[in-house]
């Protein structure tokens, strides 16, 4: 397996290094490997020193030969993957581009990893090219971390993309398509306070400024790109009409001055910014063929379609769905980005992948796995209508998968010593999972007389109760307290089972973070001292948990669901 893994990481390499100036990345070539080959993901960890290899050996060639060994691949199969969840895209013709365009303002949650997913299948499905274009001309609004954050996420889930864009490098080019647009006549620089020219937007009352000769806004613009104005003195306005039904297209801003804000990449560079639909116009018009995204943006759509015939460029196809819903009973903090720095601000959560918050960060630190989210986005695709789903189908869908791959572990909340007089000698033998034998198993060997284990205080059973200890033997409650004690009650399969921690094997102390908030505090098995960071797990009859620290004394988890 070892060298057709390496084969396969060594062709999508040279592809990579060529279209990234002779370097190929690990992490892209790891989720295209996957990608074609989905039944490696179980072996991920084991591949990932052969893939490197592979990378290596790739970047050590000049990208002369990198592109000539190319030539040797087909690279078709994988970029022409049929997905049966996608509808056809309408008005295919030639080459498919799609794009995903994030604000750098905060992590990605559902509602963007919807966008984003469903682009980048539909450009793998047509064999086509996907870009992530980073919206960040509002200097107010990026951070640099974010950047990172959002290029993160997207590769834990398996997303790659053909080409990136920064919108705040190409700021030139935005200047050089605004002085065409005045040119044309679609354009004009409006010097209204903002008051005034909100009362006559609202009063279907055209601008004073909207009939300035050409050269005129032309003296202006290069006044605004100079310093001639301050910040809110003046702003280039798209020329459509004054009463238009909808306000929002009653000649809208495309161009304006912030000094009071450095851009985190450009500093005081520029100080004369494109709003969102002019920047967004241009890049979609310069080859992007099919635009998938919120129905929220439809009004911004009419406004970039008059940008991009001003201009000359092409106009892409627009496909809108609705709104995503995610109701969660889980977590504490709703789903959008206002609600998450609030809670931020008040400190009542630790960061964007704090799992109290419904972001892709958080959902992977818990254990939601990335097939789970791809397979769960291209299950609802691009509808038209608003969807309301709750987390429970994520779960659902997580669980199945979890089940068949997850190590078992006793963990008990809140434990209480229980004491068993008359037991046997015995011997407990735990598979890891019972139906993966070859994971092995956990074995606890008790004397005959007294037996000690932990039990969970909510498990606790009433004297005279018969309960069974699972895979151990029944016990006969006694007397209960800070120390419950029980007598031995034979073998035979009975009663309510309750699992148990032993006290004889030294329990790991554990703690178990859940969604809202609350810590669930306990004991774990002996056995759990093997786990590391990210291992997924189920705590039995508890949850499914992924680590988030093992320091030897105790043991981390993240809650992930039932």
């Amino acid at each position: 397996m070892e060298r057709e893994v390496y084969e396969l990481a060594y062709k999508h390499a040279l592809k990579n290094a060529v279209e990234h100036g002779g370097k190929a990345s690990v992490g892209a070539v790891m989720g295209k490997v996957l990608v074609e080959r989905p039944d490696l993901k179980e072996k991920a960890k084991e591949i990932i020193p052969v893939i490197k290899k592979a990378v290596e050996d790739v970047n050590a060639l000049p990208l002369a030969r990198q592109k000539e060994e190319m030539e040797n691949f087909d690279y078709s199969p994988l970029r022409k993957r049929e997905r049966k969840g996608l509808p056809e895209l309408p008005n295919v013709r030639g080459k498919v581009v799609t794009r995903f365009s994030p604000e750098p303002g905060g992590y990605i949650h559902l509602g963007n990893l919807r966008s984003a997913l469903v682009s980048y299948l539909y450009a793998e499905k047509y064999g086509g090219q996907f870009i992530l274009r980073f919206e960040d001309t509002n200097p107010a609004k990026p951070k640099l971390p974010y950047y990172d954050a959002i290029r993160e996420d997207l590769r834990a889930v398996g997303i790659e993309w053909d080409k990136e864009v920064i919108e705040s490098d190409r700021m030139d080019i935005y200047y050089g398509y605004a002085r065409k647009l005045i040119e044309s006549g679609g354009g004009y620089v409006c010097t209204c306070s903002a008051e005034e020219m909100r009362r006559k937007r609202a009063e279907k009352e055209g601008c004073i400024h909207r009939n300035n000769a050409v050269e005129e806004n032309l003296e202006l613009w290069d006044g605004m790109l100079e310093g001639a104005f301050g910040e809110g003195g003046a702003v280039l306005r798209l020329k459509i009409d004054p009463s238009h039904p909808n306000p929002a297209l009653r000649d809208p801003v495309l161009f304006r001055i912030v000094t009071s804000v450095p851009h985190p990449r450009t500093g005081y560079r520029y100080h004369v910014y494109p709003l969102y639909n002019f920047a967004c116009a241009v890049e979609d018009g310069l080859g992007v063929t099919h635009v998938l995204r919120g129905k929220e943006h439809q009004a911004n759509g009419e406004i970039q379609r008059v940008i991009q015939r001003i201009l000359g460029l092409a106009t892409p196809e627009y496909v809108h769905f609705g709104r995503i819903n995610v109701e969660d009973k889980d977590s504490s903090v709703p789903m959008g980005k206002r609600y998450i720095r609030q809670a931020l601000r008040e400190g009542i959560i630790e960061g964007w992948g704090d799992v109290r918050v419904p972001t892709v960060r958080s959902l992977l630190n818990r254990g939601i796995l990335p097939e789970t989210l791809r397979e769960f986005i291209e299950e609802i695709g691009p509808k038209k209508s608003d969807i309301h789903v709750d987390m429970e189908h994520i779960y659902g869908i997580n669980r199945k998968k979890l089940d068949e791959r997850a190590k078992r572990y006793f963990f008990v909340e809140e434990p209480v010593e229980l004491i068993v007089e008359g037991a046997p000698e015995v011997e407990a033998r735990l598979p890891y999972h019972p139906n993966h034998l070859d994971y092995g198993e956990r074995v606890y060997r008790f004397r005959e007389g007294e037996h000690r284990v932990y039990i969970s205080k909510k498990d606790l059973p009433e004297p005279g109760e018969e309960v069974r200890l699972m895979s151990l033997y029944n016990i006969r409650v006694e007397e209960t307290g800070e120390t419950v004690k029980a007598r031995y009650a034979g073998d035979e399969l009975r009663g309510k089972k309750i699992q148990w921690v032993p006290v004889i094997a030294d329990a790991i102390d554990a703690e178990v973070l859940h969604p809202s908030g609350r810590k669930m505090l306990g004991v774990i098995e002996w056995y759990a001292q093997e786990l590391r960071e990210g291992d997924i797990v189920q705590l039995e009859r508890v949850c499914f948990a992924r680590v988030r620290s093992n320091q030897g004394e105790k043991i981390t988890f993240y809650w992930a669901h039932r």
